[in-house]
């Protein structure tokens, strides 16, 4: 379980010339100053901010398909994602997801969209700060970001459910030489019935992961949350200020079980 909260932190010249193109200009600054091009890992954090909500994309807005007629095989106690499993967040200082389109949900099997369930509850969301400084403490990657999810959708009455959970940039500063990139991972082994066959919970972990190249360094990590239908959400791995709670790392063990992450 401790490879699986830990930040994972990796420095690779090669691979951040593989992953990333640069200017000469940038390879030559690099070369005189490396240390402003590299990333200090003792500076990197993320921070919930006490911002309210704002649901900027709204819901997911394809079309929706006929109403489904009970026992055409849904499964109220198995639960799957039946939208994204990875979708790119940021890629090279630029937000490129659309929340309209890019977002996972934990429904029962069955269910071919999510409004085909009712009594879902208002989007709700958390917004977060990433920072990380360069070697002499200069700011380098400034971003905000907040993780969405619409909670408690229920077939017949029954279970409580998951939907348009996404992560929306809101603000992205990079450094000039600097190369930032996320993506969001909701693994198929981490949707699961966390309740019980008679009121299931859906339980959901979703993966976030960065990147930051230079021509010096490459650095990356990655930030767990956990999420459940009745509303429950907790952040569980990467570089928080806050403390876990004890009742989404019980979960996470519940769900993920021996799962590797790295």
């Amino acid at each position: 379980m401790q490879a699986i909260l830990a930040l994972v932190l990796m420095t690779c010249p090669a691979a951040a010339q593989q992953s990333a193109k640069f200017s000469p200009k940038e390879l030559q600054a690099a070369a005189a100053d490396p240390l402003a091009y590299t990333i200090d890992p003792a500076s990197v954090k993320f921070e919930k901010l006490e911002y309210p909500f704002q649901p900027r994309g709204g819901q997911a807005d394809e079309p929706a398909p006929p109403p489904v007629d009970p026992g055409t095989g849904i499964d109220p106690d198995q639960i799957i994602n039946i939208y994204k499993q990875i979708w790119q967040i940021i890629l090279d200082n630029q937000p490129v997801v659309d929340v309209k389109t890019s977002y996972a949900a934990a429904v029962p099997k069955g269910v071919d969209h999510w409004t085909q369930l009712a009594g879902w509850k208002p989007p709700a969301g958390t917004v977060y700060s990433f920072e990380a400084n360069n070697m002499y403490g200069k700011p380098a990657i400034r971003v905000r970001y907040q993780v969405m999810r619409t909670a408690g959708g229920n077939y017949n009455g029954k279970g409580k459910y998951l939907t348009n959970v996404t992560v929306e940039p809101l603000m992205v500063v990079v450094g000039w030489g600097y190369k930032f990139s996320m993506d969001a991972q909701v693994p198929p082994e981490s949707i699961a019935n966390v309740g019980s066959t008679e009121d299931p919970i859906a339980g959901m972990v979703c993966n976030l992961h960065w990147s930051i190249h230079t021509a010096v360094k490459h650095v990356e990590g990655k930030s767990l949350y956990y999420l459940q239908g009745d509303g429950l959400f907790q952040e569980i791995g990467g570089p928080f200020k806050r403390p876990y709670q004890e009742e989404a790392k019980r979960a996470t063990e519940k769900l993920l079980g021996p799962l590797s992450w790295n």
